[in-house]
């Protein structure tokens, strides 16, 4: 899993959040579906709170090569991570990647979001 650092808020994180502070997560459960290419860890503060959340998965296509060999390539690929901030608000990132297309062209973004309860 390529997941973001639970206990430290990412550096490219907006300047209206920098001064805050988030929870610490002490324990997590990682759970994973590799028929699905998913991912999600929750991490837990000491009284047992979420105060982190993380998901990845991908979306995948079968192509044929030049050979006329099947393989597999990713099409789209998203991952969330989320902290809680001691003001009781989430700093939610997401990072999209849509994979090559016709055009041979990708791209791939990320955006913050401050949010009330803990993305699912």
């Amino acid at each position: 899993m390529s997941g973001l650092l639970p206990n430290l808020l990412p550096i490219d994180a907006p300047e209206d959040v920098a001064g805050e502070t988030l929870i610490v997560a002490t324990r997590f459960e990682h759970f994973e579906e590799p028929s699905a290419r998913a991912e999600k860890m929750l991490g837990y503060d000491s009284q047992g709170r979420c105060c982190y959340s993380h998901h990845e998965y991908a979306l995948t296509r079968y192509l044929l090569d030049d050979n006329d060999i099947f393989y597999e390539e990713v099409s789209f690929y998203e991952m969330q991570t989320a902290w809680l901030l001691e003001s009781g608000q989430w700093l939610s990132r997401v990072f999209s990647w849509f994979g090559m297309g016709h055009c041979g062209n990708s791209s791939g973004s990320a955006r913050f979001e401050l949010m009330q309860n803990r993305p699912r």
